[in-house]
């Protein structure tokens, strides 16, 4: 499974423009960015999601994308309400980590928070049937 890292806002976008034009499936995971002083995530959920979400859709999905999509820092997220992932008309992201799948550019599914550190419910939610 192919893994990108979208580092910028318009990675993002094109990541999204590709994955509308493609018949496949495609996982967009956004999580805190890392954090300069330790190299982690300053994001204590994230953390725990990144490793799990990895090992489970490259186990359950080996053929998708996953795009990772770090949201910025803590200061450019927390309490920022206008953020433009929390505005985006197809992200509207509330809390992070968040999963979500995309499959010919429509939205299958997504995992929020807690739910993004639950090996079970990452593979349920990997393995679940789309109607597309």
């Amino acid at each position: 499974m192919p893994i990108k890292r979208c580092m910028t806002e318009n990675d993002v976008e094109s990541a999204l423009e590709s994955q509308q034009q493609a018949s496949a499936r495609g996982y967009f995971l956004f999580f805190g960015s890392d954090d300069p002083e330790t190299g982690e995530s300053w994001c204590p959920d994230c953390v725990t999601a990144d490793p799990l979400i990895r090992a489970v859709v490259t186990r359950e999905d080996p053929e998708a994308v996953l795009h990772e999509c770090p949201v910025g820092l803590r200061s450019a997220w927390k309490g920022v309400e206008n953020h433009s992932y929390k505005v985006h008309p197809v992200w509207r992201l509330e809390r992070i980590p968040t999963l979500i799948l995309l499959e010919a550019g429509i939205e299958r599914g997504r995992l929020v928070e807690a739910d993004c550190a639950d090996e079970a419910a990452i593979a349920a939610f990997v393995k679940a049937p789309t109607d597309g």
